[in-house]
């Protein structure tokens, strides 16, 4: 069993990513859901509402809520160094006949980390070519949003507080900021390694051209 205590930040970001898109593929899978409810005995009339739960949870998951949701959708995970094995904890919608509260949906996600000078190699769902994880990017990313969301709490009063925190200069930390308000698509492609080869952590921070409209940020930055 591989502790993600012994796991260096770099590979805590990439598999909080991986868990998070593979619990979106999960709650997407319409008919293995309908077989476990099946296999529990569950009347097939409360599928849609399952469904329609789940499909909150997956808005959920791709939102700035998603490890709040993470949280508490996962029941147990076990990860070793093939991969991770997943329990989510779903709930049913109410009824006074119902003998159970929640379904639980399990899956085995293989998965190679491998880390190689500042990349790493991760491999999901078994068959896919290996995607290569631009470490250094995604870093930036996770530490811009959490910048963002600290201004925004007002936990620091400004940039300039933030500069003498973190030893930057302000100039660095405003460049860098920018990365916090991506649109949460290009965040994903980034956690998958789907990002255009040219997105680089310098590329980005320099970029004053980065539209504010989540779907122009897209089109800008060449994800689809």
């Amino acid at each position: 069993m591989l502790k993600i205590a012994l796991l260096d930040d770099y590979a805590k970001v990439a598999l909080r990513s991986a868990v998070s898109v593979a619990a979106q593929k999960m709650l997407g899978d319409q008919s293995a859901i309908s077989l476990v409810l099946e296999e529990a005995a569950i009347d097939a009339s409360r599928l849609p509402m399952v469904l329609k739960s789940c499909r909150g949870w997956i808005e959920r998951l791709r939102s700035a809520d998603a490890i709040s949701a993470l949280n508490e959708l996962i029941e147990r995970i076990e990860i070793s160094r093939e991969g991770f094995k997943m329990s989510l904890s779903v709930s049913l919608p109410l009824s006074d006949s119902a003998r159970a509260d929640h379904v639980s949906l399990v899956k085995f996600v293989p998965m190679e980390i491998r880390r190689r000078g500042v990349e790493m190699k991760m491999v999901l769902e078994g068959g896919a070519a290996p995607a290569r994880i631009d470490l250094p990017l995604l870093k930036s990313v996770a530490r811009a949003r959490r910048w963002s969301n600290e201004l925004i709490a007002g936990t620091v009063a400004s940039v300039d507080e933030l500069a003498r925190r973190e030893q930057l200069d302000r100039r660095s930390v405003r460049r860098q900021i920018r990365l916090g308000f991506l649109a949460p698509r290009i965040v994903e492609a980034i956690a998958e390694g789907r990002q255009p080869p040219e997105l680089t952590v310098i590329a980005l921070a320099r970029r004053l051209d980065v539209p504010t409209l989540w779907s122009a940020q897209e089109v800008s930055l060449g994800i689809r």
